[in-house]
């Protein structure tokens, strides 16, 4: 085991990658009228947005923003590591905590008015950051997630290894697949050998979904205690974190001879999504991708049995924009990784899905996770 996926290292970002996401925020804060703008991570909440421009992944920060500077706060267990991280100005909180760290120096700098990102920050941070603050706070929500949609080769290169340490996972997972192990077992192997083809781990805060039989029939479906049987399938809905960033792939696994209707509907998702996938291109509206895929489907009579979107943006975090879905609004842009992930439900039958990952050119797609067969892979 560990021996199959060797890691090929892609070339780290580099510090112009960092300084364009700086200045990028800098224009963004010049249209927003303000003078600061605060990203803060607290108890791990956020880490992807400071680690995306600073290079830092610790579980307690502020990065602080203004034309002239550019600074991380953080405690004192992890100074060295953010020095060692992070080529940005590294500052320790001090007693008083972070929030008021980061208020003091708005006030020494002479902010009047700061953005900070109230999607990402509880209730009560948000309250202690008004609280006896002079400084008027716009909504910075926006600002970080806009550029985090556009992938670098560097960035993709990451999702690239990530699915090549889940192809090598599942090829080592697959022979251990026998009647009476349970789904939990499945996904304790697999998130296992995930790691030690060297990636980080798995989705982290995300359980791999493990559905197998009946349960199938549940696009997340979590791993339990039942144990697989001969005849069924098992839908692994699995992926893994290399460098920071995610892979999410979908496959379907027979233990021994499953029923032909589900061969069959496995073609129907393949067709699907390939259909989906040749209109993937820059300029293309989301919602078209999700209707090619959905126009296959439905004109084989399951149209009622596609019960979600066709897929969704995908980085740092599992989700993440552009939402790719009959109601979304969003226009492809070159850079953005987006799933392609159509899916069957029959009650009383089970369910089926197939997931890969691509990367949106101008011209077209190019799938970053093929690495992993997408075909009805044979246990027994």
């Amino acid at each position: 085991m560990g021996t199959s996926c060797p890691m090929t290292n892609p070339a780290l970002a580099t510090t112009a990658d960092f300084e364009k996401r700086i200045g990028n925020i800098r224009q963004s804060m010049h249209r927003f009228g303000v003078g600061a703008c605060l990203v803060i991570c607290s108890e791990g909440r956020n880490w992807e947005n400071v680690f995306y421009l600073s290079g830092f992944r610790g579980s307690n920060s502020g990065l602080v923003i203004t034309q002239e500077t550019a600074l991380l706060v953080t405690d004192a267990r992890y100074v060295r590591q953010a020095k060692s991280q992070t080529l940005l100005e590294v500052l320790e909180q001090g007693r008083d905590g972070l929030v008021e760290s980061l208020k003091r120096f708005l006030s020494s700098s002479g902010i009047r008015k700061a953005a900070f990102e109230h999607a990402r920050v509880s209730h009560s941070l948000a309250l202690s950051l008004f609280a006896g603050s002079s400084v008027e706070w716009a909504d910075g929500s926006s600002l970080v997630a806009g550029l985090r949609r556009e992938k670098t080769p560097y960035e993709t290169g990451l999702i690239r290894e990530a699915a090549r340490a889940c192809a090598a996972a599942l090829d080592e997972t697959i022979p251990l697949l026998r009647p009476g192990v349970t789904e939990r077992e499945i996904a304790a192997r697999l998130e296992f050998s995930i790691r030690m083809n060297g990636a980080e781990g798995g989705w982290g805060a995300h359980e791999f979904v493990v559905a197998s039989g009946l349960r199938s029939v549940m696009p997340h479906g979590l791993a339990t205690g039942k144990p697989v049987e001969k005849g069924e399938w098992v839908t692994l809905d699995f992926g893994a974190r290399v460098g920071g960033y995610l892979c999410d792939i979908t496959r379907n696994i027979a233990l021994g001879e499953v029923p032909g209707k589900a061969k069959d509907l496995h073609e129907l998702l393949l067709e699907a999504q390939q259909a989906a996938f040749s209109v993937t291109r820059a300029g293309a509206k989301a919602s078209e991708v999700d209707a090619a895929a959905r126009k296959v489907i439905e004109e084989a009579g399951y149209g009622a049995s596609f019960s979600h979107g066709t897929g969704h943006g995908l980085g740092l975090e599992l989700h993440e924009l552009p939402h790719v879905s009959k109601t979304s609004q969003d226009v492809l842009r070159a850079g953005d990784v987006v799933t392609i992930e159509p899916g069957i439900y029959l009650e009383g039958f089970g369910g089926l899905r197939v997931e890969d990952d691509c990367i949106v050119t101008e011209n077209a797609a190019e799938w970053l996770t093929r690495s992993v067969d997408p075909g009805f892979l044979q246990a027994l």
